[in-house]
């Protein structure tokens, strides 16, 4: 079983690559259709896989956490709409991305069971990788753009090594501590290097260099496969380790207090950056940034609310940034590529896109009767109960995205629409998924009792 569960998403990627160099999708209609269905159908799979009992090896080696269960299920449902999403716009005429999105949720999978964290180490950094042949897919994009996504994808690359790095030499520091528990000193060394290496990872301010430009210059749905796949499983890896090694941050309040204090204060500065953007990728990207920061803070804190609405967040992270993604493709697919840069008035020729983009930024923010309202609400209530400085710095956090976003809205599709423009029309297929993930968005908010219950229930075991 643990053969099949790690080998499965591998030898469906090779044989799609295989299948796809003998009939080229564009040649054959079929062939299109495959690449959709046989990686959904592999997901599927995997999803069925990893809630087996007999998923969990004898000697240890090889489990899935409950935690694990629950995001690996929901991250693979998102992937799978992310395909759909991406074949309605074009996006898998390379054939290219389809088999790359299998691998990289195939390591994924991997991180989140192997037990060695040395391991899992060497496939969050083989994810980037993978990672990287979608973020340079700009198939007949001018030069200059391709130019600055590859500079985007080495930024990239050298953080995500820099992360394996950092926290490679944690994990041979915390080796140490456990032969000689004596030298207390090397706890500040260990969370120091997980503090930094996570947050290149996550790109928390100021350690987010390669994100803005990568946001803005990649596709989006690659976009996606960055920030909502690989950071929210590197997210739920982080909180397993600090739970099987308490002494780091749980049970240690002064070096957590730290570490909250950089998350909120890497949340308030990624938000005032946001501001000042003009590229509505680079602008996402900072306000991806202040929230992984208010992310950062939740895990830290002390309190089990503020671990409840961090994990929530980082689950509404992933929902709400396909959703921007999907519909900043369409964006980019009715304009037939065109910069975004000096345009307005898209609202009346993307209405579809212009909801979707809407709920997405303001579920972002935080807003009421949205997803985004319970993970930032239990955030704040934690950090209310550390004091009123820390709530109102994680309010003044929420409050300037918000007004980001709107800002951006507002010059983007309000207005009058820019004149000699052409555009296509809205495919049914992207607008009724834009309209799914808008009311999944609009249920979680109005009823989020489910998801919070299925949240306590994977945490049980492990706060």
């Amino acid at each position: 079983m643990q053969f099949l569960i790690i080998s499965l998403p591998f030898i469906m990627t090779a044989f799609i690559m295989g299948f796809e160099s003998l009939f080229p999708t564009t040649n054959f209609q079929f062939s299109r259709r495959l690449r959709v269905v046989w990686p959904i159908l592999t997901l599927a799979v995997m999803v069925l896989l990893i809630w087996q009992p007999s998923a969990t090896g004898e000697n240890g080696s090889f489990e899935f956490s409950a935690l694990s269960k629950l995001f690996l299920t929901l991250l693979f449902s998102l992937t799978g709409l992310a395909l759909l999403s991406a074949d309605t716009m074009g996006f898998l005429n390379t054939g290219r991305f389809s088999p790359v999105t299998l691998a990289v949720c195939g390591i994924v999978q991997a991180a989140l069971y192997i037990t060695n964290p040395f391991l899992v180490t060497l496939c969050f950094v083989a994810a980037s990788f993978f990672s990287i042949v979608a973020i340079v897919d700009l198939a007949g994009a001018r030069e200059e753009r391709f130019v600055k996504s590859v500079r985007s994808a080495v930024r990239y690359l050298i953080a995500s090594v820099l992360f394996g790095l950092m926290l490679f030499i944690a994990l041979i520091f915390l080796e140490r501590l456990r032969l000689d528990p004596q030298q207390v000193g090397l706890i500040k060394v260990v969370v120091a290097m997980l503090a930094v290496g996570f947050a290149l990872r996550l790109g928390i301010f100021p350690f987010n260099l390669w994100l803005p430009e990568m946001l803005e210059e990649v596709p989006g749905l690659a976009g996606f496969l960055v920030v909502g796949l690989i950071n929210a499983a590197a997210t739920v890896f982080l909180i397993d380790f600090l739970q099987k090694n308490p002494a780091l941050l749980f049970d240690n309040y002064e070096e957590a207090k730290i570490i909250m204090m950089l998350g909120l204060a890497g949340a308030v500065l990624a938000g005032i950056l946001a501001l000042g953007q003009n590229g509505l990728g680079k602008m996402v990207a900072y306000t991806v940034s202040s929230d992984y920061g208010l992310i950062l803070f939740g895990l830290a804190s002390p309190h089990t609310v503020g671990k409840n609405g961090a994990l929530f967040e980082v689950a509404n992270l992933a929902l709400l940034q396909l959703l921007i993604f999907t519909c900043l493709g369409l964006v980019y697919y009715c304009n037939q590529g065109i910069s975004l840069q000096g345009l307005s008035g898209l609202g009346q020729r993307m209405p579809v896109a212009a909801v979707g983009l809407a709920v997405g930024f303001l579920g972002m923010g935080g807003v009421p009767l949205l997803s985004g309202f319970t993970g930032k609400y239990l955030i704040i209530q934690s950090a209310a109960q550390e004091g009123l400085w820390w709530a109102l710095a994680a309010g003044s956090a929420i409050a300037i995205c918000v007004v980001a976003y709107l800002r951006y809205f507002h010059s983007l599709f309000m207005g009058n629409a820019t004149p000699g423009l052409k555009t296509r029309p809205e495919p049914r297929a992207a607008m009724a998924l834009i309209l799914v993930l808008v009311g999944i968005v609009i249920l979680i908010g109005l009823w989020p009792a489910p998801a919070l219950d299925w949240m306590n229930s994977a945490l049980k075991g492990t706060f």
